[in-house]
């Protein structure tokens, strides 16, 4: 049996990075050039989720048996941002797997890996990033859940990141002495690191028997924001303190699909 072949898309991403990372042992650099000096990674291809042929042209390239993909809601241009358009955007990528199966009988896709979000069809109507990525776990299951498919899935559904409380490309960086977040202090939060989503996404990319057709609700540890500026406070040696990142009423005014998922969040 010859060994397997990974498509990481996305692999300049937070979580694609974190992939990359745990299937290579061996992250040294953010940028794409920098992923070729990782062990066992042997090409760095280009593709864009809105050009069907693009995704198929690169899963042609790499040769991958094994894929690994995420869909980014918050990419989407503002006007054309809903969860439909966010399910398209999955939809592409599988409909690409599907035809790569079928044009080469030397390229045979044995298991795909999608990251979603937890409780992704648990979630309120309004929270359109939770049910874009809801829309492409049931696509995926309605396209390789036949007789004709040899392809198997499964689905990692990460919860809030760790990293979003140091997040200076999101206008929300970590300072000496300061936590920002979105939450009420007292309000628990789910959370896990993206390091975490890599690992775990490496299991299920190299266990694919035992993992074929299971959903893997993800999260490392639950806390308050008064206890994470706690711990801060305890292994900094610096005391921390909280604020919200943004009044409440303003993020339902700017970005209400994060003000329906932080108020059901903290429910």
């Amino acid at each position: 049996m010859t060994n397997p072949t990974y498509l990481v898309s996305s692999a300049t991403g937070r979580q694609g990075r974190a992939v990359i990372n745990a299937l290579a042992k061996n992250l040294e650099s953010n940028s794409s050039q920098a992923l070729l000096k990782l062990d066992g990674v042997t090409k760095v291809i280009s593709a864009d989720y809105t050009d069907p042929e693009s995704v198929y042209s690169a899963i042609k390239e790499s040769q991958a048996t094994r894929i690994w993909f995420t869909t980014d809601f918050w990419s989407i241009p503002w006007l054309s941002r809903t969860s439909e358009t966010e399910t398209k955007l999955g939809s592409c990528v599988i409909d690409a797997i599907l035809k790569a199966n079928q044009d080469d009988e030397c390229q045979t896709i044995e298991h795909v890996v999608y990251s979603s979000v937890g409780d992704a069809d648990n979630a309120p109507k309004e929270i359109g990033h939770f049910w874009g990525k809801a829309g492409v776990e049931k696509y995926m299951a309605s396209q390789f859940d036949n007789d004709d498919c040899t392809t198997t899935w499964s689905v990692i559904r990460p919860v809030a990141f760790f990293e979003n409380v140091d997040d200076a490309t999101n206008f929300n960086p970590l300072t000496k002495g300061k936590l920002k977040f979105l939450t009420y202090p007292d309000k628990k939060v789910k959370f896990i690191a993206c390091e975490d989503i890599g690992k775990g996404s490496a299991v299920l990319l190299t266990n694919p028997k035992e993992y074929a057709g299971k959903t893997i609700e993800a999260a490392g540890a639950e806390h308050t924001a008064l206890e994470v500026t706690t711990a801060l406070s305890d292994v900094s040696g610096t005391v921390c303190n909280y604020a919200m990142a943004m009044p409440r009423f303003v993020l339902w005014l700017l970005m209400g699909d994060l003000y329906h998922m932080i108020t059901w969040m903290e429910t």
